[in-house]
Parts: C-alpha cells; structure tokens; sequence
C-alpha cells in the first residue's frame, strides 16, 4: 500500500514538472550541474580553508561533518540501491550510482543549508535576509532539476532534502558554528 502511495505520488509530480515548458531545460541543466555534489564538496572545502585562515574552527569543523555527511549519503545509497528512472539522461549518465536519496539535493540542502544559517548569523540586514533565500531557493532548484531532467524521482529529492535539513540541524545544535 505505501509503495503504491509512493509511486503514484512520483508519477504524478514527475508529470507535472516534466510538463513544464521546454525552454527551461538549458537553466536547469545548469542547475543541475551547479547543484553537483562535487560543486557543493569544493564550496564546502572553501569554506574549511577560509575558516582555518580566520581560526574559526567551529566553522571549519561544521563544514568537515558536512563534507562527512555528503560521504555518507552516497554509502545510503548503495544500501537503499533504487534505480533511478528510465530515461535519456540517466542512459547518458557518466556515474551510474542509485537513485535514493538524490545526492545533489541532500549536498546542495548541507552545504547551502549551513551557508544560509552562517548569513543570518553573520550578515547584516537585508542581505542575511537576501543571501540565505537565494541560498534555499538554489538548493529547492538543484532538487527540482534533477526531476526536470530525469535524473530522480520526486520522493529521492524530498529525502535528499530533508536528510540534509537533519545534518544542517545537528550540527547548528552541536557544533555550533
């Protein structure tokens, strides 16, 4: 009963974005690209070295336990081993890894998740206001490319993301960057 819940609901919001018009498949490719873990692990690796420079070890530590998290996501998904849909972009796909939960959308939640905390607490108003929304609109964009372009199922992005939520609030909570 919940796998036919869960793939009605897939079928049903991968129809609707996949109807979305043609002329936006450009822009979300490079979403897509931008959103790759690989991206977000060197965003991450900036951020280290910028915190070791300024000694704030609790930053460069929160952004180490992110890097760790985006690690162990893909170790998840080896556990979990869906297959991800059947079309174009995955035959074309370079690395063929599974499906659940989307590496991009758990990596650019972490990443960009923390970058939004870090602005609010740092950033004057209106950018911290500014800097950290358009930090969580590009992760929710990176999460709804990889559905635009066949990459994953809806229910991959919303783990992605919401285990990402988890990761960015245990270690706002403990680590306390």
């Amino acid at each position: 009963m919940l796998k036919d819940l869960i793939v009605r609901f897939d079928t049903n919001y991968t129809q609707l974005i996949t109807s979305w018009p043609s002329w936006l498949h450009m822009p979300m490719l490079i979403i897509t690209n931008v959103g790759q873990p690989f991206v977000m692990g060197i965003v991450a690796c900036a951020m280290i070295a910028y915190a070791v420079q300024q000694a704030h070890m609790r930053l460069a530590y929160s952004m180490g336990f992110a890097l760790l998290a985006m690690g162990a996501n893909t170790l998840l998904k080896h556990f979990v081993h869906r297959t991800r849909p059947d079309t174009l972009y995955v035959s074309n796909m370079y690395f063929q890894t599974s499906s659940f939960p989307s590496g991009h959308a758990f990596g650019a939640a972490v990443t960009c998740g923390l970058l939004a905390f870090l602005a609010v607490k740092y950033l004057p108003a209106p950018w911290s206001i500014l800097v950290s929304a358009a930090l969580i609109i590009f992760a929710l964009l990176v999460g709804i490319s990889r559905v635009y372009v066949g990459a994953h199922y809806p229910t991959d992005v919303i783990a992605g993301w919401l285990l990402g939520g988890v990761v960015v609030t245990l270690i706002v909570v403990f680590v306390k960057p």
